[in-house]
């Protein structure tokens, strides 16, 4: 089965919280990619597909977080192994539920922006 996806992801790691709907407390979140039409993140704890959080992104140069709701698509535990340890960590997928039309305007043109190749600069050999 081929995978299609409306927007395309881009692989960026950026410190945001999420509040389980309907009285959670705010948690931390470290993305592991961004689209238009969701997030994947590390959390510290399981949540379960069909549950609707509150996310608070903040966007580089951007002076106010970019914020939506969200539904839990998917989550999956695994294991860091590490020379000196194991770590064990949670993948959450969440896909956007409600966002203003503004705030995805602003996720979209973080990924196109970031994702641009970079003109080299003065001086800059290849």
């Amino acid at each position: 089965m081929q995978e299609r996806r409306e927007f395309v992801r881009l692989d960026t790691r950026l410190e945001a919280t999420y509040t389980a709907l309907p009285s959670g407390t705010p948690q931390p979140l470290v993305s592991k990619n961004v689209s238009g039409g969701g997030i994947c993140f590390v959390a510290d704890q399981q949540l379960p597909p069909g549950l609707r959080l509150q996310i608070s992104l903040p966007l580089p140069g951007r002076a106010l977080p970019v914020n939506f709701l969200a539904e839990v698509v998917w989550c999956e535990a695994y294991e860091m192994i590490g020379r000196t340890q194991r770590r064990r960590s949670i993948e959450v997928g969440v896909c956007i539920v409600e966002i203003a039309p503004q705030d995805r305007e602003a996720i979209l043109q973080h990924v196109i922006l970031t994702m641009q190749p970079r003109p080299p600069k003065i001086g800059d050999r290849h």
